[in-house]
């Protein structure tokens, strides 16, 4: 599948505009809550788990900047369709639909492992949990702006690389 634009949709309606920026302030609070939790002593950081958190929070980071830069002009915080975007299939919305939802789990997994914290790590389910509900109502939107969005659906995996569900 190609890289393909947007079908003529007009602007989306106001309720949605209102939900959508609803959705980035609840994201943006939940980043912001487990990064401002104090760092606890609930479990210990040997070396090992410290370099694994380090390199999820890079990776984390990586994912972001690539799936922004291959993105392109549309990118936005909002999880409405972009009318200067185009939906993309290639670089890593090949493996993932949500490449920019998994760099921020992995960098927040990282973080959340660093604050040694149930509270930050109980912050970290709710995060990951609403990144799967804000994935599911942004699809919806995606179904409805981009005609080969669908099939993209069905042959690419949300947030995880699986086998065999790449793009070709």
């Amino acid at each position: 599948m190609d890289d393909s634009t947007p079908a003529e949709t007009g602007s989306p309606p106001r309720r949605d505009v209102a939900i959508a920026w609803g959705l980035v302030a609840v994201q943006a609070a939940l980043i912001i809550a487990i990064l401002i939790v104090p760092v606890g002593d609930a479990w210990s950081l040997p070396p090992i788990v410290a370099a694994a958190s380090t390199t999820l929070t890079w990776a984390g980071i990586g994912l972001l900047i690539w799936a922004i830069a291959v993105f392109g002009r549309g990118v936005t915080p909002s999880p409405l369709p972009s009318q200067k975007a185009e939906l993309r299939t290639r670089g890593p919305y090949r493996w993932i639909r949500h490449p920019m939802y998994t760099g921020v789990i992995l960098l927040m997994t990282g973080a959340t492992i660093d604050r040694r914290s149930w509270l930050a790590a109980a912050l970290w389910i709710a995060l990951v949990g609403f990144l799967v509900f804000k994935a599911h109502w942004e699809e919806r939107r995606l179904v409805e702006t981009y005609p080969g969005y669908e099939d993209y659906r069905r042959a690419v995996s949300a947030f995880i690389p699986l086998p065999g569900r790449a793009q070709s």
